[in-house]
Protein backbone atom coordinates (compact mmCIF):
# COMPACT_ATOMS: atom_id res chain seq x y z
CA UNK A 1 0.00 0.00 0.00
CA UNK A 2 1.32 3.07 -1.05
CA UNK A 3 1.42 6.43 1.10
CA UNK A 4 -1.23 7.85 0.09
CA UNK A 5 -3.35 5.51 0.63
CA UNK A 6 -2.35 4.74 4.05
CA UNK A 7 -2.94 8.54 4.80
CA UNK A 8 -6.62 8.34 3.44
CA UNK A 9 -7.34 5.22 5.34
CA UNK A 10 -5.73 6.88 8.36
CA UNK A 11 -8.10 10.27 7.86
CA UNK A 12 -11.16 8.44 7.41
CA UNK A 13 -10.23 6.45 10.55
CA UNK A 14 -9.52 9.50 12.35
CA UNK A 15 -12.81 10.89 11.04
CA UNK A 16 -14.58 7.75 12.06
CA UNK A 17 -13.26 7.62 15.62
CA UNK A 18 -14.83 11.31 16.15
CA UNK A 19 -17.91 10.51 14.38
CA UNK A 20 -18.50 7.41 17.41
CA UNK A 21 -17.46 9.97 20.02
CA UNK A 22 -20.45 12.45 18.81
CA UNK A 23 -22.99 9.91 18.20
CA UNK A 24 -24.62 6.64 18.45
CA UNK A 25 -23.76 5.55 15.40
CA UNK A 26 -22.36 1.85 15.26
CA UNK A 27 -18.53 1.58 13.84
CA UNK A 28 -19.89 0.26 10.79
CA UNK A 29 -21.86 3.31 10.13
CA UNK A 30 -19.48 5.78 11.29
CA UNK A 31 -16.75 3.87 8.75
CA UNK A 32 -19.05 4.00 6.12
CA UNK A 33 -20.23 7.54 6.67
CA UNK A 34 -16.82 8.65 6.88
CA UNK A 35 -15.61 7.22 3.75
CA UNK A 36 -18.21 8.55 1.83
CA UNK A 37 -17.99 11.97 2.89
CA UNK A 38 -14.25 11.64 2.30
CA UNK A 39 -14.89 10.60 -0.94
CA UNK A 40 -17.42 13.34 -1.84
CA UNK A 41 -15.13 15.72 -0.30
CA UNK A 42 -12.15 14.84 -2.76
CA UNK A 43 -14.45 14.83 -5.35
CA UNK A 44 -15.73 18.55 -5.03
CA UNK A 45 -11.77 19.46 -4.09
CA UNK A 46 -10.27 17.68 -7.25
CA UNK A 47 -10.10 19.96 -10.42
CA UNK A 48 -11.12 18.58 -13.03
CA UNK A 49 -10.29 21.49 -15.75
CA UNK A 50 -8.91 24.53 -15.95
CA UNK A 51 -10.25 27.98 -17.11
CA UNK A 52 -8.18 27.69 -20.32
CA UNK A 53 -10.07 24.67 -21.58
CA UNK A 54 -13.15 26.07 -20.86
CA UNK A 55 -12.46 28.69 -22.77
CA UNK A 56 -11.02 26.79 -25.30
CA UNK A 57 -13.41 28.08 -28.21
CA UNK A 58 -14.54 31.39 -28.34
CA UNK A 59 -16.46 32.82 -31.40
CA UNK A 60 -15.85 36.22 -32.87
CA UNK A 61 -18.77 38.13 -33.07
CA UNK A 62 -19.94 42.08 -33.58
CA UNK A 63 -22.41 42.48 -30.47
CA UNK A 64 -22.25 45.94 -29.25
CA UNK A 65 -24.65 45.39 -25.96
CA UNK A 66 -24.60 43.95 -22.73
CA UNK A 67 -25.84 40.20 -22.54
CA UNK A 68 -26.79 39.11 -19.15
CA UNK A 69 -26.88 35.65 -17.64
CA UNK A 70 -28.76 34.83 -14.61
CA UNK A 71 -29.05 32.18 -12.04
CA UNK A 72 -26.11 29.87 -12.20
CA UNK A 73 -26.31 27.57 -9.47
CA UNK A 74 -23.01 26.78 -7.33
CA UNK A 75 -22.14 24.84 -3.99
CA UNK A 76 -18.84 25.82 -2.96
CA UNK A 77 -17.08 24.70 0.39
CA UNK A 78 -15.57 27.76 2.98
CA UNK A 79 -12.30 28.30 3.77
CA UNK A 80 -13.16 29.30 7.42
CA UNK A 81 -15.67 26.50 8.11
CA UNK A 82 -15.31 23.93 5.70
CA UNK A 83 -18.97 24.19 5.05
CA UNK A 84 -20.80 24.53 2.15
CA UNK A 85 -22.39 27.46 0.65
CA UNK A 86 -24.65 27.81 -1.87
CA UNK A 87 -26.73 30.10 -4.47
CA UNK A 88 -26.48 31.66 -7.74
CA UNK A 89 -24.15 33.60 -10.05
CA UNK A 90 -25.89 36.35 -12.20
CA UNK A 91 -23.02 38.12 -14.50
CA UNK A 92 -23.41 40.72 -17.08
CA UNK A 93 -20.82 40.59 -19.81
CA UNK A 94 -20.50 44.00 -22.21
CA UNK A 95 -18.28 41.70 -25.28
CA UNK A 96 -16.12 43.76 -27.32
CA UNK A 97 -15.29 40.91 -30.04
CA UNK A 98 -15.14 37.58 -27.83
CA UNK A 99 -18.09 35.76 -26.75
CA UNK A 100 -18.48 32.29 -25.30
CA UNK A 101 -21.20 29.82 -25.36
CA UNK A 102 -23.36 30.47 -22.27
CA UNK A 103 -22.53 26.86 -21.21
CA UNK A 104 -18.92 28.03 -20.62
CA UNK A 105 -20.33 30.42 -17.72
CA UNK A 106 -21.68 26.98 -15.97
CA UNK A 107 -18.31 25.48 -16.33
CA UNK A 108 -16.35 28.39 -15.10
CA UNK A 109 -18.59 28.94 -12.23
CA UNK A 110 -19.08 25.29 -11.15
CA UNK A 111 -14.93 25.21 -11.86
CA UNK A 112 -14.24 28.08 -9.67
CA UNK A 113 -16.79 27.13 -6.47
CA UNK A 114 -15.30 23.39 -6.43
CA UNK A 115 -12.75 25.14 -4.27
CA UNK A 116 -11.87 26.21 -0.48
CA UNK A 117 -12.88 29.52 -0.96
CA UNK A 118 -15.18 32.63 0.72
CA UNK A 119 -18.14 33.96 -1.07
CA UNK A 120 -16.08 37.59 -1.84
CA UNK A 121 -12.94 36.03 -3.80
CA UNK A 122 -15.61 33.54 -5.28
CA UNK A 123 -17.17 36.47 -6.99
CA UNK A 124 -13.77 38.19 -8.10
CA UNK A 125 -12.39 35.39 -9.88
CA UNK A 126 -15.52 34.93 -11.91
CA UNK A 127 -15.29 38.64 -12.92
CA UNK A 128 -11.42 38.46 -13.31
CA UNK A 129 -11.31 34.99 -15.21
CA UNK A 130 -14.01 36.80 -17.81
CA UNK A 131 -12.45 39.99 -17.84
CA UNK A 132 -8.80 38.49 -18.59
CA UNK A 133 -10.09 35.38 -21.04
CA UNK A 134 -12.75 37.25 -23.13
CA UNK A 135 -11.39 41.28 -22.97
CA UNK A 136 -14.89 42.62 -22.90
CA UNK A 137 -15.74 46.26 -22.12
CA UNK A 138 -16.40 44.96 -18.87
CA UNK A 139 -18.25 42.42 -16.72
CA UNK A 140 -20.32 42.66 -13.38
CA UNK A 141 -20.98 39.83 -11.57
CA UNK A 142 -23.44 39.08 -8.63
CA UNK A 143 -23.45 36.56 -5.96
CA UNK A 144 -26.30 35.55 -3.36
CA UNK A 145 -25.89 32.81 -1.77
CA UNK A 146 -26.50 30.96 1.55
CA UNK A 147 -23.87 29.76 3.85
CA UNK A 148 -24.20 26.66 5.93
CA UNK A 149 -21.25 28.10 8.61
CA UNK A 150 -23.93 30.88 9.55
CA UNK A 151 -26.85 27.88 10.09
CA UNK A 152 -25.10 25.78 10.93
CA UNK A 153 -23.30 27.44 14.16
CA UNK A 154 -25.67 30.14 15.43
CA UNK A 155 -28.42 29.08 17.16
CA UNK A 156 -30.87 30.89 15.64
CA UNK A 157 -30.23 28.80 12.71
CA UNK A 158 -29.85 31.97 10.21
CA UNK A 159 -29.50 31.10 6.84
CA UNK A 160 -29.49 35.09 5.46
CA UNK A 161 -28.57 35.97 2.07
CA UNK A 162 -25.07 36.88 1.73
CA UNK A 163 -24.92 39.13 -1.42
CA UNK A 164 -21.49 40.37 -3.37
CA UNK A 165 -20.44 41.96 -6.17
CA UNK A 166 -17.46 42.52 -8.51
CA UNK A 167 -17.27 44.77 -11.33
CA UNK A 168 -14.40 45.23 -14.21
CA UNK A 169 -14.19 47.79 -17.15
CA UNK A 170 -16.91 49.77 -17.99
CA UNK A 171 -18.77 48.22 -15.30
CA UNK A 172 -17.16 49.99 -12.75
CA UNK A 173 -16.67 53.62 -13.71
CA UNK A 174 -20.83 53.67 -15.53
CA UNK A 175 -23.40 53.15 -12.66
CA UNK A 176 -25.71 53.57 -15.16
CA UNK A 177 -24.69 50.20 -16.99
CA UNK A 178 -24.47 48.82 -13.39
CA UNK A 179 -27.83 49.88 -12.69
CA UNK A 180 -29.33 48.21 -15.65
CA UNK A 181 -27.57 45.09 -15.02
CA UNK A 182 -28.72 44.77 -11.58
CA UNK A 183 -32.38 45.69 -13.07
CA UNK A 184 -31.61 42.62 -15.46
CA UNK A 185 -30.66 39.95 -12.77
CA UNK A 186 -33.67 38.01 -11.32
Amino acid sequence: MDHSNQTKIDIQNALAEFIKLKTTKSTDEVLDLSKKFLTQLDEKLSSKTSTVEIFKHLQEVEHSQPIYLNGINFVSLCEHHLLPFFGTVDIALYPQKKIAGISRFDDLVRHLSDNLTIQETLTKKIANEIDSTLNPRGVFVRTNAKHSCSGFLNSGDSFTDVITTFATGIYEIDHTLRNEALLNFK
